[in-house]
């Protein structure tokens, strides 16, 4: 099974950014998925892509220098342990 990367991208009405899971592809590009980590965006909302088809660890920096403009929710989704 691929390992999960992901992709933030910009929510069209309110500018908050969400994680999208995605499914690496062997063209170093990604697929991502229809909603957000959190449900509250689909693919169709976004107006820009912040970064793609990133790992979790670079994933988790990217969003940590981005800031208070990441979904909450979206970034825990980080930092599971279980």
């Amino acid at each position: 099974m691929p390992k999960t990367v992901y992709s933030l991208k910009k929510k069209k009405d309110t500018e908050e950014l969400h994680l999208f899971e995605a499914i690496p592809k062997e063209d170093n590009k990604c697929t991502p998925k229809n909603r957000s980590v959190c449900n509250k965006m689909s693919k169709e909302e976004s107006i820009a892509n912040i970064f793609v088809c990133q790992s979790e660890d670079d994933a988790r920096i990217a969003c940590a220098t981005t800031g208070r403009k990441v979904c909450g929710i979206c970034v825990s989704h980080l930092y599971e342990t279980y």
